[in-house]
């Protein structure tokens, strides 16, 4: 994510309620869902689904906005997986990869199931596929971002000479869709923003979600 210390710009709560993204054709399934769905009841109810340790990772953030998105990450996450795969979404194990990327731990073939979350803003996004490793990104448009360093270090050549190509009015939803497009193929592949300079690795596709205004998205997969 990009500076999650400053505020989205204002405008009203999203308030959808989790529901999957309707886009013909990908090749995945992503579910959106909005903080403002959050009420003090489902509040309880995903608590009830963490393990102790996601317990403590939430006590660890401060703010009650970036408690609310790590809770319905997570919450969202067990309730998915456990449907998926007709198991109880507390009973869901996870273990971390080598670059720290989730995955699911201790049920045999059912470990392939590939997931990835993101989530900014007012929005948490949960990408799933039954076995290809998927990466997912959100951006809230934020006005006054100075993305024009952020792409000259971190996006592949020749991105910023095309953005600032753009209309004024639309180079900063240019550049968050490319730099959502970056982080979610790095997701994918389990990799961090150091490898952001290296060639994109054979088979990757990426896609571009529809999203919200004020909203920018890519899903990626291997």
């Amino acid at each position: 994510m990009i500076d999650p210390s400053k505020p989205p710009a204002p405008g009203n709560p999203v308030q959808a309620a989790p529901h999957r993204l309707d886009h013909p054709g990908l090749p995945a399934t992503v579910w959106l869902a909005g903080l403002g769905w959050l009420t003090p009841q489902r509040r309880e109810e995903l608590l009830a689904l963490l393990s102790s340790d996601e317990h403590q990772r939430l006590r660890r953030w401060r703010q009650s906005d970036d408690q609310d998105r790590f809770l319905l990450g997570r919450g969202l996450l067990r309730q998915r997986l456990g449907e998926a795969m007709g198991l109880e979404p507390a009973r869901l194990r996870f273990r971390l990869g080598p670059q720290g990327k989730p995955a699911l731990e201790g049920l045999g073939s059912q470990d392939t199931l590939q997931f990835n979350l993101a989530h900014s803003g007012a929005l948490v996004l949960l990408a799933l596929h039954p076995e290809r490793p998927v990466g997912v990104d959100v951006e809230c448009q934020r006005p006054g971002l100075n993305w024009r360093p952020i792409a000259r270090r971190h996006l592949p050549s020749g991105c910023l000479e095309v953005l600032e190509a753009l209309p004024p009015g639309e180079q900063l939803s240019g550049f968050l869709q490319h730099w959502c497009r970056l982080e979610a193929g790095l997701k994918a592949t389990g990799l961090g923003l150091a490898a952001a300079g290296a060639p994109p690795p054979p088979g990757l596709e990426l896609h571009d979600l529809r999203l919200p205004e004020g909203y920018a998205g890519s899903l990626a997969l291997l």
